[in-house]
């Protein structure tokens, strides 16, 4: 599942931060933004018009690593035309659906930490259910329960075995951990991506409401103060989720969550 890998590239040039919609991606990136080390490009197909080149997933096996350190360069130019005269230790591509990109993302970047943000699966399809949104490809899933219950499964059932498969350097953070003592959840992510610890990664209301009107549907919650009425809402809704709880709590069950 995935070609011969390019050339590692120099440590701590480039993460990514991913994770199913509605899992807390913005918040986390909100919070790593905070770092004065720190740059964060939020939600650009960066990866995607890359890997265009490469032609179908499935073909990544035959690809030569010539033609993977070419493709990682048009990556980096990407990169380079976006920070133009910003300086930072390293740069967080924050694309949730790159979740399923892994293999990609293993083949050009090899060893790139990947941020992994979890939630209740039952909590992260209801909340994409509730969310009024722009009609897209990616979100069109969260029309109706039953869809958005097989998005999950499908997106999750590619991580996991790209994550069984190949040797990525994920680390996970999760959103009820986040919201209930967020130093102590950053603290390992921002070890692992080899940044120091700064305090102001913790002042996430004002690095949200510095950074202007995100395009995403997030917003509002990641400039407001930490909640955890959010946590655990599905519970409110358990008549209504009962026809995609044989498919959701499963999930659950597997990223480490009790019912």
């Amino acid at each position: 599942m995935g070609g011969q890998p390019a050339p590692a590239l120099t440590a701590g040039a480039i993460a990514f931060l991913v994770g199913f919609p509605r899992s807390g991606t913005t918040l986390v990136d909100t919070f790593l933004l905070g770092h004065p080390q720190c740059l964060v490009l939020e939600e650009l197909p960066l990866l995607s018009n890359a890997a265009e080149a490469l032609g179908p997933i499935e073909n990544l096996p035959s690809v030569d690593a010539e033609r993977l350190a070419a493709v990682r360069d048009l990556y980096f130019r990407q990169i380079e035309a976006l920070t133009r005269g910003r300086e930072a230790k390293l740069v967080v591509d924050k694309f949730p659906l790159n979740l399923i990109a892994a293999p990609v993302i293993h083949c050009l970047f090899p060893g790139a930490p990947i941020i992994f943000v979890k939630r209740h699966p039952c909590d992260a399809v209801l909340s994409g259910f509730m969310q009024s949104f722009e009609p897209n490809v990616g979100m069109a899933s969260f029309l109706d329960l039953p869809d958005a219950a097989e998005f999950y499964d499908r997106v999750m059932g590619v991580w996991e075995a790209a994550r069984e498969t190949l040797d990525l350097n994920v680390h996970t953070i999760a959103y009820e951990d986040l919201i209930a003592d967020p130093e102590t959840a950053l603290r390992p992510v921002v070890a692992a991506l080899g940044l120091p610890w700064d305090n102001r990664l913790l002042d996430h209301s004002s690095t949200a409401k510095g950074r202007g009107t995100l395009l995403n549907t997030s917003y509002n919650q990641v400039t407001e103060p930490l909640s955890a009425a959010a946590s655990g809402r599905w519970r409110r809704y358990e008549k209504q989720l009962e026809p995609v709880l044989p498919v959701l709590l499963p999930w659950a069950e597997r990223l480490g969550y009790r019912e």
